[in-house]
């Protein structure tokens, strides 16, 4: 009995060092074995590969080359954004195949849960939308938590308040950043900041000269349309 247990966990999921992504997929799938693994997988990407027979061959090596544990992760992600996309509407092969697998690669890594949720995300919408654009794939790629969490917080140009101004070029010099004109709460200026900026998928604005100290040199970090738009593939807006 205890051999036969103990095969039964050598045939079970590794899991360890999945951190708070590993909380949020069932029990169950801790306890699948490869073999499956791969049948449900296979079920539950036929739906999207049916039309595209090179696109399946394609992804299913890449699925093959995983480690177990990349394996219960990614093949539990597939089905999570099926079912988005599924809910939202039509479900449709993608339309860049690369971006999609490096999506689903990028799924099966990911320990953080708000950026595996970006990408759970930024997989139903490749199913759903066939004008996604695949820089959405590059940018989350280069994204660390801070990031993801930093742009969610940003206002948009229209909520930032009134009595601001633009700068003069490009300045990047700053301590401190505000959500809004007006704020009393400084924020650090970190280099996720920077990171945001490089993605455009925020801008800054100059606030008031006499609201702030110049030596805390302040400015406004508010999110772009093209931050908005990002944020809505990665969200499912």
């Amino acid at each position: 009995m205890e051999e036969q247990e103990n095969n039964q966990t050598s045939k079970s999921l590794d899991l360890v060092g999945l951190g708070e992504t590993a909380k949020a997929i069932p029990k169950e799938v801790y306890v699948e074995t490869t073999k499956a693994l791969i049948d449900s997988f296979n079920k539950i990407v036929a739906p999207i590969t049916e039309t595209t027979s090179g696109f399946g061959r394609y992804i299913r090596q890449k699925f093959d080359n995983m480690v177990d544990a990349e394996k219960a992760v990614g093949a539990y992600t597939i089905q999570k954004a099926v079912e988005k996309a599924q809910l939202k509407g039509q479900l449709n092969s993608p339309k860049h195949l690369k971006s999609f697998v490096k999506s689903f690669e990028e799924a099966s890594k990911e320990v953080d849960p708000t950026l595996h949720e970006m990408w759970e995300n930024i997989l139903a919408n490749q199913l759903i939308d066939s004008e996604f654009h695949p820089r959405y794939v590059n940018i989350l790629s280069n994204f660390s938590a801070s990031e993801a969490e930093l742009l969610l917080r940003l206002n948009t140009f229209e909520e930032i308040g009134k009595d601001h101004s633009g700068y003069f070029g490009s300045p990047r010099n700053f301590n401190h950043y505000v959500l809004k004109n007006h704020d009393k709460e400084l924020n650090t200026w970190t280099y996720s900041c920077n990171v945001l900026l490089e993605f455009e998928l925020a801008e800054v604005q100059a606030p008031n000269r006499e609201i702030y100290e110049e030596s805390d040199r302040v400015t406004i970090l508010y999110i772009t349309n093209s931050g908005k738009r990002f944020l809505n593939a990665v969200t499912l807006k």
